[in-house]
């Protein structure tokens, strides 16, 4: 599933829509370090015989780190953002570089899958057998970047759950419907909410809006990595395109500020 998203959203990448780790967002900086942590406990699964170590890792990432988390937040931007988009191609060149990383991950242990993979991108590629290990730079890790995150990562779990329990009770249909009302006991996890922003946070979380205040000075024990809130119905319109409910959509089906440029920007194009 992973191969089969990475091959859609990779459709049409060349050179000239790669941009530099430096200028990228801190979600897609996030995600190369992750990348690179990865690439170094398979290189030492590898030397130490632990195949069951190599697979473990190879599908945790697949499924926690890109499918449930990295995927599921930049879609929107896949989708809607304009092609030239500095977040979208952002996006684009970390999948490229996490498929060519991970059919070489795969390729021992998934052996014609990752050939078809690999045969399907880049028909004229040889065989991925052939191909040597990856070139993953050490230096995407950030300690401090991915501290951040982490934390920001808990948060954002935490918050679905509050969200899921509104759509069981049939209170909301969709997540982008929601907004979180929630209170923080850790001003350690507040910080690193603040440190992200408010927006990012919003769209991170794939919801209309998000509440969060900082109660770490009534709680009764500060260190605690604990929340607790619920979850209010957006008052916004949804767009008919990318369909999140925004303050800048007049009624149901409008398009938002974003989706109209881009809208008008393809038409005068064609």
């Amino acid at each position: 599933n992973t191969f089969r998203y990475l091959l859609g959203a990779l459709d049409g990448f060349s050179e000239a829509e790669r941009v530099d780790v430096a200028a990228m967002p801190e979600l897609e900086r996030y995600v190369l370090a992750l990348l690179a942590k990865l690439d170094a406990t398979l290189k030492q699964a590898v030397d130490d015989f632990d195949f069951n170590t190599y697979t473990r890792a190879l599908t945790d990432f697949c499924n926690e780190d890109l499918s449930a988390f990295f995927f599921d937040i930049r879609k929107d931007s896949l989708y809607c953002d304009a092609a030239d988009d500095p977040k979208r191609m952002a996006y684009r060149t970390v999948l490229d570089t996490l498929f060519h990383a991970l059919v070489r991950y795969a390729a021992p242990v998934l052996v014609f899958t990752a050939e078809e993979v690999w045969g399907t991108r880049f028909p004229e590629g040889g065989s991925v057998h052939l191909l040597e290990w990856p070139k993953v730079d050490a230096g995407w890790i950030d300690t401090d970047l991915s501290e951040t995150w982490e934390t920001v990562r808990w948060l954002r779990s935490n918050i679905s759950g509050v969200v899921e329990h509104a759509r069981r009770d049939k209170r909301i249909g969709s997540s982008l419907e929601a907004v979180p009302v929630v209170q923080v006991h850790n001003a350690k996890e507040f910080a690193a909410y603040s440190k992200v922003g408010k927006a990012q946070f919003v769209e991170m979380c794939i919801v209309a809006d998000v509440q969060l205040t900082d109660v770490s000075a009534l709680a009764d024990d500060p260190s605690a990595h604990r929340i607790s809130g619920e979850t209010q119905v957006t008052t916004h319109h949804k767009c008919g395109r990318c369909w999140r409910h925004l303050s800048d959509v007049t009624s149901d089906g409008v398009l938002c500020s974003r989706c109209d440029h881009v809208v008008s920007a393809m038409e005068a194009a064609s």
